[in-house]
């Protein structure tokens, strides 16, 4: 009987098993957003982890592409060659090596370079340029020429002013004595008339001085009876070539009033003497 009741008192001192507690709407709300704000998390991360990938994958790619459009661009292109100074012919062979085309511009003188070769050429040497242009060049006439005027037998005054409309300058003068020609006249000239020289050349003449012969002071006949001094003026060396009357009022008849050369310069024997007289009251 004492089993019995202790068997029977352990029985009701045990207590009942505890059903489980169901979780409440609260909790299980809880659960859930915390479940979605990681999911959400992370596929964010993976998203900007992709981004980032395509991003430097793009980077990559567009480099890669201007890298080969460069060499590409660059490879496409030459140099230009110094033209000036060659033949056409050697120019054309220079801008084939480069595939260039040539193409002749124009004419221009220049004094450096001979005629019908390149005197100027437009892209400068050295300038980077596609294959397939075409390179502009002016051909060379030389240096520009002017035909030298006839100045022989012309005054010396007569011949600069000639030479300085013709463009030219007066070189040297050298001075002769000539039983030929009249003084101050241009015997020759250098270089000869009518040839073609170039813009800077000068000219140089041989000019006359007239017949070799002794010199005198021309003397003054102004104020002196021209017909008193006929016996003195026979007997001197000096010839008076022509006597002109002029109007002179006040003056005796006959007498000197002017003369040509004046009195106190050098003559010779050959040189033109004229006398004026008056005419009288």
């Amino acid at each position: 009987m004492s089993s019995e009741n202790d068997a029977g008192g352990r029985l009701l001192d045990t207590e009942p098993p505890k059903s489980p507690v169901k979780p409440g709407r609260g909790q299980i709300a809880g659960k859930t957003a915390r479940s979605t704000r990681k999911r959400v998390s992370t596929f964010f991360v993976r998203l900007v982890e992709v981004l980032a990938i395509a991003g430097a994958l793009l980077g990559t790619a567009v480099l890669a592409a201007a890298i080969s459009f460069t060499l590409a661009v660059r490879s496409n292109e030459v140099t230009v060659p110094d033209l000036t100074g060659n033949s056409l012919v050697g120019a054309r062979q220079a801008l084939s090596l480069n595939e260039l085309q040539l193409v002749i511009q124009g004419n221009r003188f220049d004094e450096s370079v001979p005629p019908d070769f390149i005197a100027i050429q437009t892209p400068a040497p050295g300038t980077a340029l596609k294959k397939g242009r075409s390179i502009r060049v002016w051909v060379s006439l030389g240096p520009q020429r002017r035909t030298v005027p006839r100045i022989e037998g012309e005054t010396l005054q007569s011949a600069q002013l000639t030479l300085e409309q013709s463009g030219f300058s007066l070189g040297r003068v050298v001075e002769i004595h000539s039983d030929i020609y009249a003084p101050d006249t241009v015997v020759a000239q250098a270089p000869q008339a009518y040839e073609e020289v170039g813009d800077e050349t000068v000219v140089s003449v041989l000019l006359s001085r007239g017949y070799l012969d002794d010199a005198f002071v021309m003397p003054d006949f102004i104020g002196h009876d021209y017909v008193d001094m006929l016996q003195q003026l026979s007997r001197g060396p000096l010839k008076v070539s022509q006597v002109r009357n002029v109007d002179y009022p006040g003056v005796p008849k006959n007498v000197v009033v002017r003369q040509t050369p004046p009195a106190g310069t050098k003559v010779y024997r050959r040189d033109r003497i004229i006398l004026y007289l008056s005419k009288g009251p």
